[in-house]
């Protein structure tokens, strides 16, 4: 399933801030737009009210007619005492800044906006450097659960607020019914003994062939266990963040490359794993339990990919790019060893891969 088309655009994420807008300007006795004496103009575009402490992200511009002088500044309050104002971090303020979503945590604000190339959920107190974390364009918040479209697809992943902490990621069809409830778990965090979840993930899966298994759990399931880059302080780290491209699609690659009777059996276990039944959560959330689900839906989808010989209609995949393939070299150690040797034996065709994944 691709999850984008899950969450609302973001004009209808945004719709809280009208009223949030307006509460901060009647809260500061100010327009939402006005001219100031320095010759910019001023607007409120971001705000949360919450007691006596009031943020809000004001647009500061001049535009002489050849150059426009923009930035954009988050200012934090507590009645009347000014607790900090910070230059919100983006590629180009000229490029823009929508503000999506502006919370108050105790002494905190979290803050989810969107510039020319990222969306970004940031964390700032009244001291200390912000924490940055690029999310998934598509995205939403429910209680203390931010959720956000994942580059492996079927995937959605949940942050943690307001602390930002990464959890275990929702099949795209329990991440569904969390947005229909209005309410989501917030799950098991990222594990850091990756091994031990692969295992335990392969024994909840039907009878599959070893290396067979270890393909579909290292391809499909690794954002169970992937370690996230750290929280940033700057765009700059944010930007510069070096990852490859998802190896979701690997299982159709190592079909497409292989002998008639070694499809055979791979399409039949692809068949095998999709049959399987959801397990019960032996507690509220079960990280293997989650990703053998989602392992399970992938299989589905696959299997079809296989019978038809080309990527769904409208999907590409970009993982054999050469600079992806040069940093995914050195991420063995997040990987099974059968899913490993797999990507080593079709690395010699990348160019052929790459072709068969940009069907359109």
């Amino acid at each position: 399933m691709d999850v984008r088309a899950l969450f609302p655009e973001w004009d209808e994420v945004s719709e809280e801030q009208e009223a949030e807008i307006a509460a901060v300007c009647a809260r500061l006795g100010r327009s939402r737009e006005w001219a100031a004496e320095d010759g910019y103009t001023h607007a409120i575009v971001g705000g949360a009210v919450a007691g006596e402490r009031v943020a809000w992200v004001e647009k500061v511009e001049e535009d002489d007619g050849g150059w426009v002088d923009v930035d954009y500044f988050l200012h934090m309050r507590s009645g009347e005492r000014q607790l900090r104002e910070w230059k919100v971090d983006t590629y180009n303020p000229y490029f823009g800044c929508d503000v999506g979503h502006l919370r108050w945590w105790d002494g905190a604000v979290v803050l989810v906006y969107r510039e020319k190339h990222r969306t970004i959920a940031c964390r700032l107190g009244p001291e200390g450097a912000p924490q940055l974390r690029a999310i998934g364009h598509g995205w939403t918040v429910l209680n203390e659960v931010l959720l956000c479209d994942s580059r492996a697809r079927g995937l959605v992943e949940r942050i943690e607020l307001p602390a930002l902490r990464p959890m275990a990621p929702l099949p795209a069809a329990l991440a569904v019914r969390s947005m229909v409830m209005g309410s989501c778990p917030l799950g098991q965090p990222i594990t850091d003994e990756p091994a031990g979840l692969q295992r335990r993930i392969a024994a909840g899966l039907p009878e599959v062939a070893g290396p067979i298994a270890e393909l579909l759990v290292g391809a499909l399931a690794y954002r169970f266990w992937e370690p996230r880059p750290p929280l940033a302080a700057t765009y700059e780290a944010v930007f510069d963040e070096e990852r490859w491209n998802t190896p979701c699609w690997l299982p159709f690659y190592a079909y497409w490359a292989s002998s008639a009777k070694e499809r055979q059996v791979l399409l039949a276990q692809l068949d095998a794993v999709a049959a399987r039944a959801p397990g019960e959560f032996e507690g509220e959330d079960d990280t293997a339990e989650l990703a053998c689900q989602h392992i399970a839906a992938r299989c589905a989808e696959l299997a079809a990919v296989c019978r038809a010989g080309r990527l769904p209609d409208g999907e590409c995949c970009y993982f054999w790019v050469e600079w992806s393939q040069e940093v995914f070299a050195g991420a063995e150690g997040l990987f099974p060893a059968g899913m490993w040797a797999v990507w080593q034996g079709l690395r010699p065709r990348a160019r052929e891969l790459l072709a068969l994944g940009e069907h359109k």
